[in-house]
């Protein structure tokens, strides 16, 4: 059996009967719409005229068609599976060569419809990030297309769109007039698309149901079945601006936002807004805060106080919403800020937990604004009637730095945090903050699959953040790129998104990345270099259909991302060389400045596509944040040197910072410590000129085992000399060590450079990692040995975090010990190290940002030295309070998207095994590295790179 909607250019007709929904009716014309660009021939809607015809689609929601009921009894299909179902849909082909798409509510019609646009490969974003199909000659299904959805994993499912200015605003008054209807019909659109059932909408200098003009924002949206709330402190269907456009000394609302001086005006405001917009389907959010987002009673008012006004406001809200909407209206308490700690109360001051005034309202829980958990429902807390949402965050206006332009939200991260918040049964509401919507495409799109199928992409699948991506590209682009395109697509998307997470754009600054040690702001570099030529190479193959949608979704984020990166690194660089005093530092002044072109002309392309049809999409400040928003933001600072007017060379060695122009007085040395790893043969030695002309020079060196790669030259800028060691032939070792010196000569001065260098590592294990001048470093995946517990096991994640990967423990929700004396119970990994000498080394972990999980709990982790007994590791100091900027380790901790833990311990010369025992949810470790006491590890942006095992 087939059912044919496009052949030999005749479309099928959609068939409907009287009283179809109004907003299935709108969605079937735009279905009808996706047919027309992928074939060229728009189908027509018709009315049912009772009887079963051949090739047709039939279009119906069950509890609102006689139709579906007649072609059920007549084609032998069974619909009682759908009914009672929450937003399911039957899509079957039938006998007669027709297709039925029947739901078991408006939107699992409307999911329905849309599943023909799918299988046609029309995006989500056919409209709002202008994917264009790629045309077919002809639409056929057949049996094995045939199928009955699941019910949503997550009961509503949306966005927010916030922070909305400048970008979202500008745009909707350049081309709406506002935030009309007409511009959220593209919203709905949007959102119906990707499965969304929920919306917060703008709400910085709009009010949803007043701007549509008037209440058609709050109509279209009921039509088409979407469920509307607003954000956290705008309760009872009002939204915060609706307040200063009604308040006054001579309004009946009063003109106090205060529960305590002018209650009866604020019921009646909030009466009014429940009259007004509660005939249509909403979550009404209740609770109160201050205005503008602030304290209800100020900093003043006690634990006490503040719980005890707050319950009587509930109170008063629920009576109201029962009077003016109905009993059983679904309400929403967000516990967001300082509402979590009226939640929670303290010692002596019982919370609203306890509370039943609170049955049956879903409390909306919040990550740290930063995507990191916090304060998820204990099991004891599971049970609450109501249930529980999350209110995560692809956007932030707030401390410690501001996040509004590109997608700097990483799959991998979202993946993790989102499964761990479904696995403790935040399972009622999600939503997420994506500001401008533009640019949050890919990582909405995750988020939304997420929600709609746990089964599919949840905790049971590891490399899912990487199997969507590779779904998402050929979702976005395989009509129309090949393979070779696709793979590059994908390395493009994993890059950019990866470099905005370690640090996001605003929050990046020219020291964030050092610029010589461990070569890292090179290694930064050469990666933005191979980003930006991928990008641009695919760019000159794309069909011209799809440069629109590969300008939106891959190349404005990659190449603008990849150029505010360049822009800092070259700062960073610009600063270093200027202090030292060489010439280049002129040169990435330059680069700076061109960084800072190309930054202004991205935006302006982006602009200027599509006749405009962006343009303010991309007005979002982004570089350069000194204060939490972008309140004195600049592009980094340039300085200029005036080079010397005698001849000067300035030598360093690669990866160290101390530079000489080898002065008599200074007596500077250069030592290069890149041959203390027995593996090393060769290693670099920097040379910089610091004169308006170039500077001869000529190496001298008695040594017959260090070969210099040239020896002799003429700098004016910078210059790479290699240097290479003749270990095999070495006959001179004194007790495995050796130093050899050579100096560089130019007429400015003599250049001293010592060597240092050992031998070999006895007895090292195969897959040991060794310390090399007393450091050594572990990504977390490298273990030699997992030991599974019986109430769990760890897990490698692919690509988590700021270097290689993360590992972690399932069941996530559990907690592996208590006690010190139970640590060995639990799920265990085994690095293997080799020191050349004992003694106290400091062990630092490099964790995946985390926050206990709930309430008053901790995050901790146990560790073992050679057998020893295992210690539990805290990693929350005293104090710390996740969310609050006053907090300078949370603050550090999510700028840097890291945390640090610090463990002394004791190692023996030679092998070492370090055990690492799963502890609490939140324990993701990323690295481990070991420094000796008395070392000092250099400042770096991602910490010293993973060293050598014994055979790699």
């Amino acid at each position: 059996m087939e059912a044919i909607l496009v052949k030999d250019q005749k479309a099928a007709a959609f068939v409907m009967e009287d009283g179809t929904f109004e907003g299935v009716y709108r969605i079937t014309e735009k279905v009808c719409g996706d047919v027309e660009q992928v074939t060229g021939v728009r189908p027509k809607i018709i009315k049912w005229q009772g009887e079963l015809q051949p090739a047709q689609v039939y279009v119906a929601t069950l509890g609102n068609s006689e139709m579906s009921e007649a072609i059920a009894e007549e084609e032998g299909i069974e619909l009682s599976s759908l009914c009672g179902k929450r937003e399911c849909f039957l899509f079957q082909v039938l006998k007669n060569g027709s297709l039925l798409i029947a739901g078991s509510d408006k939107r699992g019609t409307i999911y329905g419809l849309f599943h023909i646009s799918e299988l046609m490969g029309v995006s989500p974003f056919v409209h709002f990030a202008d994917v264009v199909p790629a045309p077919q000659k002809e639409i056929i299904f057949s049996e094995k297309d045939s199928m009955q959805s699941k019910e949503p994993s997550v009961k509503y499912r949306g966005f927010f769109i916030n922070d909305e200015w400048p970008a979202f605003g500008n745009w909707t008054f350049s081309h709406y007039g506002g935030f009309t209807a007409e511009m959220y019909d593209l919203i709905f659109e949007t959102l119906l698309r990707l499965k969304g059932n929920y919306l917060w909408p703008a709400m910085w200098t709009s009010s949803f149901s007043l701007d549509g003009p008037g209440e058609e924002n709050a109509r279209l949206a009921d039509c088409y079945g979407i469920v509307m709330s607003n954000s956290h402190h705008e309760p009872c269907l009002r939204h915060s601006e609706e307040w200063d456009l009604v308040r006054g000394e001579d309004s009946v609302y009063g003109n106090e936002w205060s529960y305590l001086t002018n209650r009866e005006g604020l019921i009646r405001y909030w009466r009014d807004g429940l009259l007004r917009s509660g005939k249509y389907e909403n979550i009404i959010t209740i609770g109160m805060r201050g205005e503008r987002d602030s304290l209800m009673l100020g900093e003043d008012a006690s634990l006490e106080q503040n719980i005890s006004l707050l319950k009587e406001i509930i109170t008063e809200q629920r009576k109201l919403i029962r009077e003016c909407v109905g009993e059983n209206e679904p309400e929403m308490l967000a516990l967001y800020k300082e509402v979590e700690a009226y939640y929670y109360g303290d010692e002596t001051t019982p919370g609203l937990n306890d509370w039943d005034g609170l049955d049956g309202v879903t409390l909306m829980l919040c990550e740290d604004n930063y995507g990191n958990m916090r304060t998820l429902p204990t099991e004891e807390m599971r049970s609450h009637r109501g249930g529980f949402g999350m209110y995560y965050h692809f956007d932030y206006h707030g401390s410690p730095v501001s996040y509004e332009w590109v997608n700097s939200s990483y799959l991998p991260k979202i993946w993790d945090q989102m499964t761990m918040a479904y696995d403790f049964g935040v399972r009622d509401i999600w939503i997420v903050n994506v500001g401008d919507l533009k640019f949050q495409e890919y990582p909405l799109s995750f988020f939304m699959d997420l929600a709609y199928d746990y089964e599919k992409w949840g905790s049971n699948r590891i490399h899912a953040p990487q199997d969507y991506l590779a779904y998402w590209v050929k979702r976005e682009f395989g009509g129309w790129f090949y393979e070779a395109q696709q793979d590059a697509v994908y390395r493009i998307m994993q890059q950019y998104t990866k470099m905005n997470h370690n640090c996001k754009p605003e929050a990046m600054r020219a020291d964030t990345y050092h610029p010589v040690h461990f070569g890292e702001a090179d290694k930064r570099q050469k990666e933005n270099e191979r980003l930006e030529a991928e990008t641009e190479k695919l760019l000159s193959s794309v069909p011209e259909e799809m440069l629109p949608a590969f300008w939106e979704l891959v190349y404005y984020p990659a190449m603008g991302s990849a150029n505010a990166s360049d822009m800092q690194l070259y700062a960073g660089k610009n600063s270093f060389f200027a202090k030292m005093g060489a010439v280049c530092a002129n040169d990435y002044a330059e680069k700076i400045k061109a960084c800072i072109e190309k930054d202004r002309l991205l935006t302006e392309r982006f602009h200027q596509l599509l006749d405009g049809k962006w343009d303010g999409m991309a007005l979002s400040e982004h570089i350069g944040f000194v204060n939490w928003n972008d309140e004195e933001c600049r592009y980094p600072l340039m300085t200029f040197i005036e080079p010397a007017n005698k001849p000067r060379i300035f030598a360093m060695s690669e990866g160290g910072d101390v530079c000489t122009a080898g002065g008599d007085w200074t007596k500077k040395l250069i030592v290069m410590r890149q041959f203390l790893d027995p593996a090393v043969s060769e290693a670099s030695l920097l040379l910089f000129g610091g004169s308006k002309e170039k500077v001869p020079y000529h190496i001298e060196c008695k040594s017959p085992w260090v070969l210099p790669g040239k020896m002799q030259g003429v700098t004016d800028r910078e210059e790479v000399l290699t240097v290479q060691i003749k270990r095999d032939e070495i006959t001179d070792w004194e007790n495995d060590h050796r130093t050899y010196d050579f100096e560089v000569c130019y007429e400015g001065g003599r250049i001293p450079v010592k060597i240092l260098l050992e031998k070999d590592l006895p007895g090292c294990p195969a897959e040991a990692f060794y310390e090399t001048d007393g450091m050594l470093s572990v990504e977390a995946e490298h273990f030699i040995c997992n030991e599974k517990a019986d109430a769990g096991a760890f897990y490698v994640l692919p690509e988590y975090g700021k270097t290689l990967s993360g590992v972690k423990a399932y069941p996530q929700t559990k907690t592996f010990f208590e006690m010190a004396e139970q640590i060995r119970q639990a799920p265990k990994l085994t690095y293997q190290i080799y020191v050349r000498e004992a003694g106290e080394y400091e062990m630092i972990c490099y964790t995946a940002p985390a926050n206990p999980v709930c309430q008053g709990g901790s995050v901790y982790f146990g560790c073992a030295v050679n057998g020893n007994a295992p210690q539990k590791i805290e990693m929350i100091p005293d104090g710390y309070r996740s969310g609050e900027p006053s907090c300078a380790e949370w603050a550090k901790m999510v700028v840097d998207q890291i945390r640090v833990v610090r463990v002394q311990v004791t190692l023996q010369s030679g092998e070492n095994e370090i055990g690492i025992y799963a502890g609490t949810p939140g324990f993701l470790l990323e690295k481990l590295t070991f420094v000796r006491k008395g070392k000092h590890l250099p400042e770096s942006g991602l910490g010293l790179p993973e060293t050598r095992r014994t055979n790699r």
